[in-house]
Order: C-alpha cells, then structure tokens, then sequence
C-alpha cells in the first residue's frame, strides 16, 4: 500500500535511469495523487507525509518494489496496512531501480511535495535585487537562459512617468493588478504570443526568471498606483497590497479563437501566395531568359535602357539597398541582431540608422516614380512594359511605406522581427510554413511583409528584369570564351598528334576546319622542307 505512496508508473525502459526531485514530482502528480496525499490525510491509502521516518529505507524498498511478496512473507506492518486499507492491492514496481526509489524517498524526506516552485512565491517577498533582475530581463540587458526575446521588444511599461519598450504589444504596467500574483506565475510560464523560438521549446522561462519579472511588474504596478495617489508609498504599511480584480463582463475575457474564415484566409495570403510569387519569380525570369537569347545585342541595349530608368538618385540606390541588406541580416542572422540590440544605445542606432536609409530610398523612389509617369511609349508593347514598370513601383511604394509606417508606430522592430518575420521566412524556405507566427501581427506588418511577396510576383514583367539577364548574359560570355579557347587548344593538339598526319597528309586534315587547314599548311611545309 505504502509504495503507491509515489513511486507512480515510470516507463520499463527508463527503469536503469536515477531519478531526481524533477522526475519524482512528476511520478507523484501523475501516479500517486489519485490514491494517496502528501500532508493532507489518508485518502486511498495512507498519508505519506513522514513515511521516512516511520519506516525504514530497507522495507520501504522492498515494499515498493514488491509489496505483494512483502505481505505474503508475514511481514508484521505489510499485513497490517493490508488490512486497514480494506485489502486494497497495488502494483509491484520492480522496473524501477534502487537509485530510483531512493531519490523519490529523499524528496518526500525533504519535503518535496510541500515545497513551491521558486516562481509561486509571492513577489511582496521579492528582494531589490531580484526586482533589479527583472528589470534587466524584461529590457533585455541580461539574456534569457532559453534564449528568447526580452518582453521590451514588444511591451512598453511606464518607468518615473515615462513609457519604455516596445509598442507591438499592450503596455504592462499595470498588468500585476489586472491577474494577481498566482494568475500572473501561471500566465508568464508560456509565451504570451507565437515566436521563436520560444514557441517551440518545452522551457520558455526559468524560475527564476519567471518570478523576477513578476517581482519587477509588481513594484512596477505599485509605484504607478503611488504616483497616481499622489505618491503614498504602500510599501510602509507592512501588508500585501490589495489590488482591484480584473474587470469581467462584455469584453474584458480573452479574445476569442479565430474562425475558420481566419484560418483558411492566412493560408491563401501567408501559404499559397507566397508560393504563387516564388513560382512566378522563377517563371517568369526563365521565360524572359529564353526570349532574351533570341537576341541578345538587343538585351543589352534594353538593359541600358532599363537601368537609365531605375537607376535614380544616389540616394535611391543607396538607401534602397541598406534596407535590402538589413532585411537580409534581419532574416539570415536574428540572434545576432537579438545580441546587438541587447544595449540601449545599439538598438536605438540600428533603428535610426534604418528609418533613414528607409526615407533615403522613398525621396528617391518619388522621383522616379515622377520621371516614370511622365513618359509614355510610342507602341502598345512599350506602354504594356511601362503599365508593368509602375505596377512593380507601386508595390515596391507600399513596402516602403508600411515598413516606414511600422517603424513609428511599433518601434523596435528588429527586435519583435527577429522572433516573429524571420522564423515565418525561414518556416517558408523550408516549406514547413507556420501562419501564426504572421497572422497575430497587425495589418501593417501583415501588409509589410505581403508586398515582399507582391514585388517577386510582378518583378519578371517589369524592364527592370533586363538588368540582371543581361548580368546573366556577360558572365556566361565571360565563362563561355576562355572554355572555347581551350577546347581550340585541344583540338589542335590532338590533330597535331593524329596518325592521318602521316598517312593522309593535306587531304583528311583539310576536313579538320580551321584548326585543321592550319595543319595541313604545316605539314605541306615540312614536306617541301624535308630532303628528297
């Protein structure tokens, strides 16, 4: 009876495997909850608080692993528990190991049962540096053991009257009040939103971490109420502040799940488009590439053209292509983007320094655009090619702006990107693509990212195709000459060495070409030269 007393059903392949406290929680909770208790009666079977000291490690070993042959070898206390629980019989666990039952009865010796994760403890009883290691945690100066984003990168949260963070997300400020300490241990313990690679790791946060954060957004709360009151401190009333439930009703619960209209619309917009555009993209340039071999001094000449077209200012193709390499660094590298912004002043660089090359480029997109419209084709081909040209631009002016747009209004966005965009392209690069990561986000970013999509579609049919076919072009020349030199070498070389040399002089070596008349001269000038 008493072996049930936690010992729980581990897997027989795991038997040889020492178990420590995590594992012998986790056979208590599973296994032995439903017939005994720890500290709070019998229920089933008894009690097993103290069971340690009442009984010997020897017979509770023997107990556990065989209780049935413990009670029909006579024992005195086997069969007296036998009886006084109603003759109630429970397994033999002889797949576990000694190491094993011996670590499960040096937790209950310690109490384990009664003992909290170090995340439920209440943060009134947090210590200043506890708080002050919440606060680097949830700004990102110290970096999450599981290696996920700071809650700044998303949240703001108001420190001495003025809000810092993100502003993706809700301000947390008061969110402490709103779920209380316990709400709050359980909520924080998962992700609040998908990301990487949070989403898909079994640890989001420590303990540790969990209720150092939750200590910073008590204080946090508290010193926000105080301010409000005019700066009463509660901390000198000596209790736990009593905070005001959330409120419920209409409105106030979570939001709720996503219909099935939701979910079949971010499969078209964030699966099959983004598929649709690649297989364009790729098309589309093959069949360009084709029709462009038909005449290829005419492709450099139109790729001439095309550039004088989108060449633009100095600062168009400047600022146009920072932002293209930072979208790139962004998607290619996140942690190390994740590690840079770590430092205040780092993060505020790289999002001015990006906003700026972002306006560079739409200065110098609107004056292309300006020249682009003013021009118009003498054919109903040319004006076909410029229709598709100021299709290409419009979506490239929509990427530009809703990424500006989202700039100003969901700042630090290199940081929430790295965590979010980027696992969804990299889900996309290994066709495994993951819509939630993209469907939480706001209609900005969603729109952000579908122009991306939107530009690879349309890029094939703008004039602004021929610039890289005809790049394409030179370097094949570029490797195509010297490939065509040697195999010349070649063939002279082995004409040189071939027996009709001597067998058929001038007459099977002029059938040979050119490299081939060139031999028969040589060899009809040895003849004359050689003594008769």
């Amino acid at each position: 009876m008493i072996a049930a007393l936690a010992l729980g059903l581990v897997a027989s392949s795991s038997a040889a495997r020492a178990a420590g406290p995590a594992e012998a929680k986790k056979i208590f909770n599973q296994r032995c909850t439903a017939c005994h208790t720890f500290g709070k009666g019998v229920k089933v079977g008894p009690d097993l608080k103290g069971v340690t000291e009442r009984r010997t490690r020897a017979w509770l070993l023997s107990f556990i692993r065989s209780s049935q042959k413990v009670i029909e070898s006579g024992d005195p206390t086997a069969t007296q528990l036998f009886k006084q629980f109603k003759q109630q019989r429970m397994p033999d666990w002889s797949d576990l190991s000694e190491e094993q039952v011996g670590a499960i009865l040096d937790w209950f010796a310690a109490n384990g049962p009664e003992q909290k994760p170090i995340d439920e403890r209440l943060a009134e009883l947090a210590r200043p540096a506890e708080i002050e290691r919440g606060r680097a945690l949830f700004h990102g100066e110290d970096e999450l053991a599981g290696g996920g984003m700071a809650c700044a990168a998303c949240h703001s949260i108001r420190e001495d009257g003025e809000a810092v963070g993100g502003t993706l997300a809700r301000d947390l400020t008061t969110i402490y009040g709103e779920y209380r300490d316990r709400a709050l241990t359980l909520f924080i313990r998962k992700p609040c939103s998908p990301r990487a690679p949070e989403s898909s790791s079994d640890q989001f946060l420590r303990p540790d971490e969990a209720f150092a954060i939750k200590a910073y957004l008590m204080q946090t709360a508290r010193d926000d109420r105080d301010a409000s009151r005019g700066g009463k401190d509660a901390r000198a009333v000596g209790k736990p502040t009593e905070w005001s439930p959330p409120r419920s009703g209409p409105g106030a619960g979570p939001a709720t799940p996503r219909g099935r209209r939701s979910a079949a619309s971010d499969q078209i917009l964030f699966v099959l488009f983004p598929f649709a555009a690649l297989l364009l993209l790729v098309a589309g340039f093959a069949t360009r590439h084709a029709m462009a071999r038909r005449r290829l001094d005419a492709l450099q000449a139109d790729a001439r053209s095309a550039w004088q077209v989108f060449r633009g200012s100095l600062a168009w193709r400047v600022g146009l292509a920072a932002v293209v390499l930072a979208h790139l660094a962004g998607m290619i590298v996140p942690d190390a983007v994740l590690s840079w912004n770590r430092v205040p002043l780092r993060l505020y660089l790289l999002e001015g320094s990006g906003f700026a090359f972002g306006l560079l480029a739409l200065a110098g997109w609107a004056r292309l655009m300006w020249r682009h419209l003013g021009k118009s084709g003498p054919s109903r081909l040319a004006r076909a090619g410029e229709l598709a040209d100021t299709i290409g631009l419009s979506v490239l002016f929509l990427g530009l702006g809703s990424g500006l747009l989202t700039a100003v209004l969901f700042r630090w966005s290199s940081s929430w990107a790295a965590g979010t965009l980027s696992p969804y392209i990299a889900s996309l690069a290994r066709a495994e693509p993951d819509t939630a990561l993209l469907a939480q986000m706001p209609f900005l970013v969603k729109l952000h990212v579908l122009s991306l999509f939107g530009l690879m579609a349309v890029l094939p049919f703008t004039s602004a195709a021929l610039i890289p076919l005809a790049a394409l072009e030179r370097l094949l020349a570029a490797g195509h000459r010297p490939m065509a030199a040697a195999i010349k070498r070649a063939r002279a070389a082995l004409a040189r060495f071939s027996p009709a040399r001597w067998i058929w002089p001038e007459e099977d070596a002029v059938d040979a070409g050119d490299d081939g008349r060139q031999l028969a001269d040589e060899i009809a000038s040895d003849n004359r030269q050689a003594p008769r």
